[in-house]
């Protein structure tokens, strides 16, 4: 029996999880857990596992040895949209044709949530990472920073176990990732959302409660509430640069 079954303390375990690709072991017997309402980073240079870690927990790959534990329950094989758990994109990945507040009700909708319920939750979301007002302009009127935000809302709308950021700032400036960042961790402050962000970017990282240093596919440094510089110093420590 896990710790979550015992006091719901956590909503991600990974028990000494490998994943290889061919001769490549791109994760090496990984363990960790990430507490109810954390925002935990993995950080590390292309190419150290950090997101096939987030890969696999997500449910888009799956795990060659160990467990996975999402909500206390065993998650391997079990598809992505059933994992109730969200992925943000460095790519935003938002529809096209659609408005911006039917992309964010989108997964409300896939849910059979009824439409009047589920635009009143969309207009929270928006709200909440500061779109009010644009909910009839399409992805291309707006800005990459502001594409980002939107579809930060609809991770956050449909309230899932998890949501995963895989380098969310990756295509942005530098005063719309802090504007991202930031919203990421108001999402973790007012609703308690449970939130693993992938960066290589020390700077993004320390906006995370917990920061586990991933290199050659191994969690190589668990650091907590650190500064930008601090964080920078330790991942020259564990990197050698």
């Amino acid at each position: 029996m896990s710790l979550y079954d015992v006091n719901g303390a956590y909503d991600v375990e990974l028990r000494a999880v490998t994943k290889r690709f061919g001769s490549l072991t791109a994760v090496d017997a990984v363990s960790l857990k990430v507490r109810k309402g954390e925002f935990l980073s993995l950080l590390g240079p292309s190419g150290c596992g950090k997101t096939t870690s987030l890969r696999m927990i997500a449910g888009f790959e799956q795990p060659d040895e160990g467990e996975i534990l999402i909500g206390g329950r065993d998650a391997v094989g079990v598809p992505p949209y059933k994992r109730h758990v969200n992925t943000v994109f460095q790519q935003y990945a938002l529809f096209p044709h659609m408005s911006v507040l039917d992309n964010v009700a989108y997964g409300l909708k896939q849910r059979k949530v009824g439409k009047s319920e589920r635009y009143a939750k969309a207009r929270e979301a928006l709200e909440l990472v500061r779109m009010t007002g644009r909910e009839r302009h399409r992805p291309s009127m707006l800005s990459g920073g502001q594409q980002q935000r939107v579809a930060l809302a609809r991770a956050l709308v449909t309230r899932p176990k998890v949501v995963f950021a895989d380098e969310p700032t990756g295509n942005l400036d530098s005063a719309s990732s802090g504007e991202v960042l930031e919203l990421l961790r108001a999402s973790v402050d007012e609703l308690r959302q449970t939130t693993v962000m992938v960066t290589h970017d020390p700077r993004a990282a320390a906006m995370a409660d917990r920061i586990l240093f991933i290199a050659d596919g191994r969690i190589v440094k668990d650091i907590s509430e650190s500064t930008a510089v601090e964080v920078l110093a330790a991942m020259q420590e564990v990197t050698g640069r």
